[in-house]
């Protein structure tokens, strides 16, 4: 694993085209990307949460954005916040499924022992019918 430094930097150049995001903001999101995660975590699945959470601050703090009309100008800026808001959802999905495939998934589909693994047979017929226990 990378050291905080290293990580806080990668951090920033990825966001730097974000107005006001600063190195403090990145410093930040590092350390609590560092708490949620154990010493063992990829650099890779810490950065994906700190950015996943970035794009979530961003996406809080220009909510305030407006859509202005005045004459033959225009200023449309209402889509800046639920741009950030889908690119947080996309990050958080990238998080989720490289922490699944680093921690392993646990969901698994266990066969019904009350009926056979076969659909119904179609028809009115009423032959081969399902056993009724």
């Amino acid at each position: 694993m990378a050291d905080r430094n290293a990580l806080i930097e990668r951090l920033y150049r990825r966001f730097k085209g974000v107005p006001n995001f600063t190195l403090e903001d990145a410093e930040a999101l590092i350390d609590e990307a560092l708490e949620a995660h154990d010493s063992s975590a990829s650099d890779s699945l810490i950065l994906l949460y700190a950015q996943s959470q970035g794009a979530w601050d961003v996406a809080l703090s220009v909510a305030h954005y407006f859509r202005f009309k005045d004459g033959e100008e225009e200023v449309d800026q209402s889509m800046v916040a639920s741009n950030y808001r889908a690119l947080a959802k996309d990050l958080q999905n990238e998080y989720e499924s490289e922490k699944g495939r680093y921690y392993g998934n646990k969901f698994r589909l266990m066969p019904r022992i009350d009926r056979p693994n076969t659909t119904p047979p179609t028809g009115e017929s009423g032959r081969y019918r399902w056993r009724r226990y």
